[in-house]
């Protein structure tokens, strides 16, 4: 992930300053309106282990500018130290890597693994071949495209999403799925029906615990309950034929 990188690194041999000279008076702007970090090993202090601070550099680094030429292929150091962290980077994290043909190197640069990169001005058209006003065009042209690489805001990480701390307490919210099911429940004709039934069942259950505890009672009920009934008349012309 990118948000770690936040600077620009230029490889580039000794014995091409005079191209970093006129890169750096060209990604001036940037460095001074927009806060971009341009660093080459020419800001290392004296007394600094160097070492450690171009690897430090290079971990930093989301964009990478490689000033190609004999002498940058033919260096054992960006061979073996700049060249893999930066090209690792393109493949696993997105850097971005610009590649401009300082100086002649045809042969050499298609055997190396820049040639993999679209560069910046073709091999066979280095900027010691052309004029002025075309090397000034090619380095507008990378002040172009890190101005619109730093106008995009890099990658945010899943740490610094926002979550709730686990001994926290969750905001309660009402479930509208609840409200609907206590409103069925009540609608509902067949639940009614069980209620009442189940509140008849415990009505008789009284009553007959009620009658156990006091027999008498129940068979004076029973008594009173036949009493109320009408004594039959026995026909009276059955009677006469006996």
């Amino acid at each position: 992930m990118l948000t770690s990188r936040t600077s620009v690194f230029i490889s580039y041999s000794h014995a091409d300053s005079q191209w970093l000279q006129l890169l750096n008076i060209h990604l001036k702007p940037l460095t001074r309106d927009q806060k971009v970090e341009i660093w080459s090993d020419q800001k290392i202090r004296k007394g600094e282990r160097w070492r450690d601070r171009i690897h430090k550099q290079l971990a930093m680094a989301r964009v990478g500018i490689f000033l190609v030429s004999a002498d940058f292929l033919a260096s054992d150091f960006i061979h073996a130290q700049e060249l893999p962290p930066l090209l690792k980077a393109a493949e696993k994290e997105g850097a971005i890597l610009l590649t401009v043909i300082v100086r002649p190197c045809s042969g050499a640069f298609q055997d190396s693994p820049l040639s993999q990169l679209q560069a910046m001005n073709g091999p066979h058209a280095p900027l010691s071949g052309m004029s002025r006003t075309q090397r000034e065009q090619v380095m507008a042209s990378i002040y172009n495209e890190l101005r619109e690489i730093f106008r995009t805001p890099a990658r945010k990480p899943a740490s610094k999403l926002k979550t709730i701390p686990s001994g926290a307490s969750k905001p309660t919210s009402k479930s509208p799925a609840k409200k609907v099911s206590i409103t069925t429940n009540a609608s509902d004709p067949g639940k009614q029906a069980a209620k009442q039934i189940a509140k008849r069942k415990a009505i008789a259950k009284t009553k007959a615990r009620v009658a156990a505890q006091n027999p008498s009672s129940e068979k004076a009920s029973s008594i009173n309950h036949s009493a109320k009934k009408p004594a039959t008349k026995t026909p009276v012309s059955r009677i006469k034929k006996t």
